[in-house]
């Protein structure tokens, strides 16, 4: 009969088992803790590119602005010109040769295309790595203020259109002639048309003031956003 010999289990007492319980507790709290650090500097790092590229994006857009805001004024005081014209003689060259002239920022478009790539990003999973609520509520603001620009757009697009039309049916265009050999003439001299065609002009000009309002209104957004940006993050 074979006797088995069980071996000798040495009993822990209770202040090795603290001390292993102790250590384990440690040991997951560090990783814990190393966890919660690598995912604070990447969100930083993060934090720190996505501001970076908006800042790109608002300056841009600065620009855009002045350039678009100046190129629609110009167009505003030639459609001025061009509608000081009504009710003139348009049997007279020079009053035709005006028209001719003036006319050039009839169908003339000059919109502004926000610098939105940085702002699409934030929206869509970047927002989460702005720590400053202040800022995260300004960006949001900003792009609401830019999106709302689509129904003044649409209405200086609209007219803008209508008058072309309108100003295809008055004048023959025929390049390289110099206005006909310097006739300037018109499809037809009839005065309602031609009133027809200054009435679309001056819905053309009343939206586009409308929409220069509307782009100047925004302005503010973007230089405060801009100057908040340059004092929370210390941006020279």
């Amino acid at each position: 009969m074979e006797v088995h010999h069980h071996p000798n289990i040495e009993k822990k007492n209770f202040k090795e088992y603290l001390l292993e319980g102790l250590m384990i507790f440690l040991a997951v709290t560090m990783g814990f803790f190393a966890e919660s650090l690598r995912e604070n500097i990447t969100g930083k790092e993060k934090e720190s590119e996505y501001i970076s590229s908006l800042m790109r994006d608002l300056e841009k857009d600065k620009a855009q602005f002045k350039d678009i805001l100046e190129n629609n004024k110009l167009k505003i005081k030639s459609l001025d010109s061009l509608i000081a014209l009504a009710g003139k003689d348009m049997d007279k060259v020079e009053n035709r040769k005006l028209l001719y002239q003036y006319s050039s920022h009839v169908s003339w478009f000059s919109i502004f295309l926000s610098n939105d790539a940085t702002m699409s990003q934030l929206k869509n999973s970047g927002l989460q790595f702005i720590r400053h609520e202040n800022i995260a509520d300004n960006i949001g603001q900003y792009d609401q203020k830019i999106r709302g620009l689509k129904p003044a757009e649409e209405l200086y697009t609209r007219y803008t259109n209508a008058a072309a039309d309108a100003l295809s049916e008055q004048m023959i265009f025929s390049w390289g002639d110099s206005a006909v050999n310097k006739d300037y003439p018109l499809i037809t001299n009839d005065k309602q048309k031609l009133q027809v065609f200054f009435n679309k002009v001056k819905l053309e000009r009343a939206w586009t003031n409308n929409y220069v309002k509307n782009l100047q209104d925004r302005v503010p957004y973007n230089t405060k956003l801009i100057e908040l940006l340059k004092k929370e993050y210390h941006i020279e």
